[in-house]
Formats: structure tokens, sequence, C-alpha cells
């Protein structure tokens, strides 16, 4: 995989595909590996999926704020001569995303968010920085992953992982703890909740409706800042959504606005 240095970091990223560019910007704890469910489903798009500061084989120095990683999302796309494209954002990447299409709207052909927050949701915020410090304490990876799924997944998982006997299936993740507790701190300490009612581009908001690591509710008020912003909601679909259950509505989104 190629590297960029951008703004004093290595970013690590991956293209895919040609055609009308599309990037893709992965949640906390989570690298670019993350969309390669969606990446077969997209085949006449070009694809740009980094790594964030924190993730992946990203290097960089220093603290982490979304702010330095959304420009370093711009960055990559001058590095790779873009100038614009649909952009989709995942959980803390939704953070990321919105701010891209407020700073540049010019540069955004459709915005995307996927199981969106603008503040990190109290809860969840609660049981990860437990994990966190389990972790930094001496506990396994495994325990912070094994918390996150129960964040991520829905009942139906688990009930299917009871039947199968694979109750303690462990999710690696795309980051070490160090860089898991850096994102950590720049979630916890970003607010952009204002944010949304200055989004002028066209958006298309996708939410689980059994999302418990950010409750839908957080998503439809994200939705309801955004002039004409259309929703995809998916029954029984937690945090991580399957994208076999909405990418024909995000083709069309992005096709009504190439």
């Amino acid at each position: 995989m190629p590297t960029a240095n951008i703004n004093g970091q290595k970013i690590n990223y991956e293209t895919k595909g040609s055609g009308i560019p599309v990037v893709l910007i992965p949640g906390m704890g989570t690298d670019l590996t993350f969309w390669d469910p969606l990446v077969p489903l997209l085949p006449d798009h070009k694809l740009i999926m980094p790594d964030n500061r924190g993730a992946g084989k990203t290097k960089y120095t220093g603290k982490i704020s979304v702010s330095d990683m959304t420009d370093d999302i711009v960055a990559l796309l001058d590095h790779l001569s873009i100038f614009k494209a649909h952009v989709v954002g995942w959980s803390m990447g939704g953070c990321m995303a919105t701010e891209f299409s407020i700073r540049h709207p010019e540069r955004v052909i459709s915005l995307t968010l996927i199981s969106p927050y603008m503040r990190r949701p109290s809860r969840s915020s609660y049981a990860m920085l437990a994990a966190m410090k389990a972790v930094k304490e001496g506990a396994s990876l495994d325990v912070l992953s094994m918390i996150v799924q129960v964040m991520c997944f829905p009942e139906s998982v688990f009930l299917k992982r009871d039947e199968k006997g694979t109750r303690n299936i462990v999710t690696p993740f795309g980051s070490t703890i160090e860089g898991i507790v850096d994102q950590m701190e720049a979630v916890d300490s970003y607010d952009g909740r204002k944010l949304p009612s200055l989004v002028s581009v066209p958006t298309l908001w996708i939410h689980g409706l059994s999302d418990i690591m950010v409750p839908p509710e957080m998503g439809e008020d994200i939705a309801s800042q955004i002039k004409d912003c259309k929703r995809h909601l998916v029954p029984g679909a937690g945090h991580i959504v399957n994208p076999a259950t909405y990418h024909k509505t995000m083709l069309q989104h992005f096709r009504q606005n190439e």
C-alpha cells in the first residue's frame, strides 16, 4: 500500500477501481480494511481509503484531533490530484466527512454519513474508557475488542454465535492500544453539534435502528439540521451496518448528484 507524506505525517492509503472518486473515511479503532465488504459493491467508482492517524499503517507523531485528521483527507486528495469526490464517513469518520463538506463544499459531490455523531455518546464513551483502562493496566486487547463488539453488533449476531458455539470471537483492531487511546482523546474533546446546520451539499444519512453505540436519535438530530437530507434506516442493524443493506441507496445518491 502506498504512503503519502502529508502534514508532517506518513498517511497510509489504498485506491481501487476507476471512475468518479469516492473517499471512504473509517471510524475510531478501524483501518481502511473496514471498507472491504463495501468495495466490491462500488465497482464503477475510484475508491480512496486512508488509514487515519492512530490506525492501520499510518505513522504519526503528537496528539490527534478530528480537525487534523480532516486536513489529512483533504491533503491526500491533493496528493492524488483529485479535486472533487463523494465523501463517505462512518462513525468518527462522519465527523471528519462533515467538517470536510463545510470547509470545502466545492470539492464534495455528495456527503454520506453512516452511524454518525457530532458529539461522542456519553454511555459508549464510559464503556470504552473502562475497557481501555483495563488494557492499559495489563488486560489483553481482546477485552476491548469484545466490549466494542457488544456496542457495535445487535443481539441477533450474538444469538447466532451462541447457536454455533462461537461465542468468544475476537475481532482484531486496525490499531494499537496507543493509537486507540489517542483517537479516543480526539473524539472526547470534539464537539461538532452545531456543524450540521452548515452543511450545504447533498447528504444521505444511514443508520441501524438497533445501534446502541450511537443511538439512531443522535443521527436523526444531525439529519434534521441538514437541508433536504435523505434518510436510510436499517431495521435490526447495529453500529456496523452491512453494506448489502444500503449500497443501492448510496449508489442512487451518488448518481443523482454526479
